[in-house]
């Protein structure tokens, strides 16, 4: 019963669209961040696995 009378109020709600393009845009962005993944230079990759995680180290050693 309820379903019946708040599925007009819903119909007409501008706000629907929201959940849509947010799910657009998370697919969007993963998409892009699986190809640039994909499609990155064995060098790139490398570097970035050298890099450290935080500067304590360099702090520490001075």
């Amino acid at each position: 019963m309820l379903r019946l009378i708040s599925a007009d109020y819903f119909a007409r709600s501008p706000l629907l669209a929201l959940p849509v393009v947010a799910l657009f845009l998370f697919v969007l962005v993963f998409t892009l961040v699986t190809l640039r993944a994909l499609f990155s230079r064995h060098e790139d990759v490398a570097r970035m696995a050298e890099l450290p995680f935080d500067d304590a180290e360099e702090k520490e050693h001075g």
